[in-house]
C-alpha cells in the first residue's frame, strides 16, 4: 500500500491556506476599490424646488465637482489596474503584504474625502494639496506592494528582477507627479489642478526613465 508522505501533505494543506487567504485579502481589496468608487457619486448634490432655469445653472454648478470626480475615477481606477496586476504574480500572503496592502487600502477609501473637499474649495491650498497628497501615497504604497512581495518571495517563478523594477517605474510615475503639484499648489491651487494633466502625457517618458534607474542601480 502506498502511503504519503507527512511533508508532502504539509505543503499541500499550508500551500491551500495560503492561496485561499490570498484569494480572500484580493476579494477585500476589490470591495474596497468598488466601494470608493462609488462614493464618488456622492459628492453631486443639487438643490430641490428648483424651476426649469435653475436646474440648468444648477447642474453647471456643479463643473469642479465634475472634474474633481473624473480625475478620482480615473485614478482609482489606474490603480485598480495596478492592484490586480500585482496581485496576478503574487502566490501566497504575509503579515507584511497585508500589512501594506491595507495602507494602500486606507488611501483610496480616503480619496472620496479630498475629493469632496476640494470641489468646494477649489482654490485653496489646503483642499488641494490633501488631494494631490493622497494619490501620491495610494500610488507608492501601491509601489510598495510590488516590493514587499518581490523581496518577500511571494512572486511566481516568471517574475525577474526586471519585471519587478518595470512595474515599480509604471506605478510611481503618477505619484510623482501629483507629489510635486503640492508645492505648485502653494502657489496657485488652480495651477495645481492643471498640472495633473501632465500626468496623463509624462508619466510613460518619468516610467520609463525611472526603470533605466533602477536597472543601473541593481546591475
Amino acid at each position: 500500500m502506498a502511503t504519503t508522505d507527512p511533508s508532502e501533505e504539509n505543503n499541500v494543506s499550508s500551500s491551500g491556506t495560503r492561496r485561499t487567504g490570498l484569494n480572500r485579502l484580493e476579494s477585500f481589496s476589490d470591495g474596497v476599490f468598488a466601494i470608493a468608487i462609488t462614493l464618488l457619486i456622492l459628492n453631486f448634490h443639487i438643490p430641490t424646488g428648483l424651476s426649469g432655469d435653475q436646474v440648468w445653472q444648477a447642474i453647471a454648478d456643479q463643473k469642479d465637482v465634475f472634474l474633481s470626480a473624473a480625475i478620482s475615477f480615473a485614478v482609482i481606477g489606474v490603480y485598480w489596474s495596478v492592484h490586480r496586476r500585482t496581485f496576478a504574480r503574487i502566490t501566497g500572503e504575509s503579515s507584511a503584504l497585508t500589512a501594506v496592502n491595507f495602507l494602500n487600502l486606507a488611501t483610496i477609501v480616503f480619496l472620496p474625502f479630498p475629493t469632496l473637499v476640494m470641489s468646494e474649495y477649489t482654490n485653496s491650498f489646503a483642499a488641494v494639496g490633501m488631494y494631490a497628497a493622497t494619490i501620491a501615497l495610494a500610488g507608492f504604497t501601491a509601489a510598495a506592494t510590488i516590493l514587499v512581495a518581490w523581496h518577500g518571495g511571494l512572486m511566481t517563478s516568471s517574475t525577474t528582477q526586471d519585471i519587478v523594477d518595470e512595474s515599480v517605474s509604471e506605478t510611481i510615475a503618477t505619484p510623482i507627479i501629483f507629489a510635486i503639484s503640492i508645492p505648485v499648489a502653494a502657489f496657485s491651487p488652480r495651477a495645481a489642478t492643471w498640472f495633473w494633466i501632465i500626468a496623463f502625457f509624462a508619466s510613460r517618458p518619468i516610467g520609463a526613465l525611472t526603470h533605466r534607474l533602477l536597472q543601473r542601480r541593481h546591475r
